[in-house]
């Protein structure tokens, strides 16, 4: 039974050992406990665990059992040494080694059922009272309220009488230790649950203060979205102006455009009815010298006939004055020369006149038409002088409200790029705060985040040591009592064992991190010893 006895106490040892550095390892956030390093100097006071020359009573290990207790021991050095390179297979294993470690405490507490069983001369203990945890919304403990570990009068009467024959100064000290370290841990426990609240209250100003925070920016941002709006509806209205100015400038583009096409239509018929006088007057000049030549010509027709009738007047006298003396014949052939010569004459003046008179009346008709068109003309010009008048008022005052116009329009334009630009600069202002707000905010989110991970990581670490702690009390104090009961009364053990195994016993019910070493040094050489 006694083997029965170390093995389970080795074996819990080992998963205790193993699952304590997993969840060390497991959780990053894990707070640190304020607690007070208490080393134990344990070869001082008990002397050093390499020494063979006292006597031991040996921790007999079944020959089944040695392989899995030396992979265990090679686990919790490695775990030791390289804490690092073990992160990711204990972060995997975790669950394993909680139920490996739940079902070694079920097998733990049957056995010591059979124990009991077998032996029903003790009772078990009632070490721990009822705990109370008040869970808030979140999930996260409010409040822990650890009962006091005691032990029954009764109870310590009984262990008081068995142990009167051995009774030492050294018994006592491993039960005020272990009343001293609950005290010690249950101080820990309220200082990290008063800082988790004290994180909780500074987390709630944190948000309060950034709701304060985005209060005024929210009330900027409304002031500025209202000036955008306003200036949205100015800029609105500038362009409806605009756009009518640019419709009235279009008009009177349109307008322009007609009356410089009309002008230069006129100026055009202007230039060819001009060209047509010209020609007109250059047909007139020519008529003009023809008629000139004509009349010239007739003047030398009538000078030649006049001195023609002259000379023949003269002959007609010299013939007369010497035909009086001569023949009446030779008056009448010189009469009838005469007709003849004046018929002659009026054939060729009727052929002139037939040959020039057409002409000179198409001419003539030609020179009334063209007088008609000059003057027709002329009251055209004076007429287009007269309409180019107000047109030429009316493009001077279109280029000076063109002018205004595009004066007013670059005015325009450039008041909007400055808006413009104010604005952009107000949105980039904007936008910068709301990037700092959004950086601030996903700060204070990854502080909460944080601060409710570490809560929930104490908030395990409470629960699972709490747990642990209740398992172990309960099984190894009634341990411990029936152990030590038997262990007193051999004769092969000495004083020294005796301490060394109650020091052994507390620190197997109260593990610091610290003596973890120790206790896996411990059952590694009560190992090699047995």
């Amino acid at each position: 039974m006694r083997l029965v006895f170390v093995k389970v106490i080795q074996t819990t040892c080992c998963s205790l050992i193993l699952i304590y550095l997993a969840f060390t390892q497991c959780s990053p956030h894990r707070s640190t406990y304020k607690m007070e390093d208490q080393e134990m100097n344990f070869e001082q006071a008990y002397g050093s665990l390499s020494e063979t020359d006292k006597t031991f009573d040996p921790l007999f290990i079944e020959e089944e059992d040695e392989d899995y207790f030396e992979d265990c021991l090679e686990e919790i050095e490695a775990a030791l040494t390289l804490p690092g390179e073990s992160m990711h297979h204990s972060i995997k294993c975790r669950e394993a080694l909680q139920a490996e470690f739940n079902g070694l405490m079920q097998q733990m507490l049957a056995q010591l059922d059979v124990f009991d069983a077998a032996h029903p001369t003790t009772a078990p203990l009632e070490l721990f009272s009822e705990t109370e945890n008040n869970l808030d919304k979140n999930g996260f403990i409010k409040s822990i309220k650890f009962g006091e570990t005691c032990i029954p009068e009764k109870v310590q009467t009984v262990l008081e009488v068995e142990d009167s024959a051995v009774a030492s100064p050294v018994e006592a000290k491993p039960e005020l230790s272990a009343t001293m370290e609950i005290q010690k841990l249950r101080e820990a426990f309220e200082s990290c649950i008063e800082e988790v609240g004290q994180l909780e209250r500074r987390r709630d100003e944190l948000v309060q203060e950034l709701l304060e925070l985005e209060e005024p920016m929210a009330q900027e941002l409304q002031t500025v979205r209202e000036a955008l709006g306003e200036e949205q509806g100015l800029l609105s209205k500038v362009r409806l102006e605009r756009q009518s100015l640019q419709e009235e400038t279009q008009k009177t583009k349109r307008h322009l455009f007609t009356a410089a096409r009309d002008g230069a239509q006129r100026q055009v018929e202007l230039e060819l009815q001009q060209k047509q006088v010209e020609q007109l007057n250059q047909a007139q000049e020519e008529l003009k010298a023809l008629a000139v030549k004509l009349t010239e010509e007739i003047a030398n027709i009538h000078s030649d006939h006049q001195s023609n009738l002259q000379e023949l007047q003269k002959q007609l006298n010299v013939t007369q004055e010497s035909s009086k003396r001569k023949n009446r014949s030779y008056v009448t052939q010189g009469r009838r020369a005469s007709c003849d010569l004046q018929q002659y004459l009026q054939g060729g003046i009727k052929a002139l006149e037939e040959f020039y008179e057409p002409r000179l009346v198409s001419l003539l008709k030609r020179r009334e038409a063209t007088m008609d068109s000059l003057s027709k003309a002329k009251e055209q010009c004076q007429e287009l002088r007269a309409q180019l008048g107000p047109l030429k008022e009316e493009e001077q005052m279109l280029r000076l409200q063109r002018s205004c116009l595009e004066e007013r329009i670059r005015l325009m334009e450039r008041q909007r790029k400055e808006n413009v630009e104010q604005y952009r600069e107000t949105v980039d202002a904007l936008e910068e705060n709301i990037r700092e707000l959004k950086t601030e905010l996903k700060v204070q989110i990854k502080k909460t985040e944080g601060l409710d991970m570490l809560k929930n990581n104490m908030a395990k670490e409470l629960f699972f040591y709490r747990q642990v702690q209740t398992l172990f009390q309960r099984g190894f104090l009634t341990l411990q009592r029936n152990l030590r009961r038997k262990y007193y009364y051999t004769m092969r053990v000495s004083t020294s064992d005796k301490n060394s195994f109650l020091t052994l016993m507390s620190m197997l019910m109260h593990p610091r991190p610290n003596q973890l070493q120790q206790v896996a040094r411990f059952l590694a050489l009560s190992h090699f010893i047995g």
